[in-house]
């Protein structure tokens, strides 16, 4: 038999029960009429969402299914309550970290909303989820930046852009999440455009990494591998590789320190002469440039 959907009082009276519970197993019932609130009107969809949110730690066994609920309520016809879901998304991962990926996902794909009020809204859940676990958020973010669709992708990549280059050392402040975000940006550079290539780079040079060699070398090594220096072909008359070589190159210059040169003699080697062979005359001067500034140096 199909359950009718509660109104806004029997919610009231099962968030009730649940506000003063000792033993939460013995109200699975209650929250599983909290659950069905997603079917209601409009006012108790708004509540259901809530209580869904607020006690959704204290049913694990339910817990996909009160994600799945809550996610029929982002989706929902009506923006207030689609506002009112992305608000009580972060509160899901409160003690439940293992979900918090998936919702950092989910609150991405959301990103393709043309009303600027939920927009807004999303971000602000987002920026929850990184101060919270800013690994699980950069995962579920990239995820998009990879795999979504055109909208998403730039909304996205721009949101990670703007809050890392303004945040970057309170949000990423730890090795492991460098580490993340390395791997995630290299994921993520293969069909990337220039402007998205540079966006990548102004997020590595948001945290840590270019104040050390080792640091250095990892982005270093990041831009070669981007523009395909690994591999022994390279075809000048290809104005798109040729192009790519021209951003991964301009990009490497401010990384290379005298420590570096010694470390990454074969790639810097290699940069140059492809680009003498590419004609990238401006790029290789300034290259030798940096070389005598480093011999300069070392006197």
């Amino acid at each position: 038999m199909k359950m009718t959907a509660p109104n806004v009082d029997k919610l009231y009276e099962c968030g009730s029960a649940l506000s003063t519970a000792r033993d939460f197993s013995k109200f699975e019932a209650e929250y599983k009429t909290i659950l069905s609130g997603v079917k209601g009107d409009n006012n108790t969809k708004k509540l259901s969402s809530q209580f869904i949110s607020r006690f959704f730690s204290k049913y694990p066994s339910l817990a996909n299914d009160a994600l799945d609920a809550i996610l029929d309520l982002c989706e929902d016809d009506d923006v207030d309550i689609r506002k009112q879901a992305i608000k009580d998304l972060p509160a899901l991962c409160r003690e439940m970290k293992e979900f918090l990926p998936k919702i950092a996902d989910v609150l991405s794909q959301l990103l393709q909303t043309e009303d600027k009020g939920e927009i807004v809204v999303i971000q602000n859940s987002l920026m929850i989820l990184f101060r919270r676990d800013a690994k699980g958020t950069l995962i579920g973010l990239f995820s998009q930046v990879r795999n979504g669709g055109d909208v998403v992708r730039d909304r996205a990549l721009k949101f990670l852009h703007l809050k890392i280059k303004t945040d970057g050392a309170d949000l990423i402040s730890s090795k492991d999440t460098e580490s993340v975000l390395l791997q995630e940006v290299k994921l993520s550079m293969e069909e990337c455009t220039a402007d998205e290539f540079h966006m990548f780079m102004n997020m590595l040079g948001a945290t840590s990494l270019p104040k050390t060699i080792s640091g250095q070398s990892m982005i270093v090594e990041l831009i070669a591998h981007s523009c395909q220096l690994d591999k022994d072909v390279f075809e000048a008359a290809d104005e798109e590789a040729v192009d790519r070589l021209i951003h991964c190159f301009t990009a490497a210059l401010p990384y290379f320190s005298v420590g570096l040169m010694a470390l990454h003699s074969i790639l810097l080697r290699k940069m140059f002469s492809l680009a003498i062979f590419s004609h990238l005359l401006i790029f290789a001067a300034s290259f030798i440039g940096l070389l005598s500034e480093s011999r300069s140096l070392r006197v």
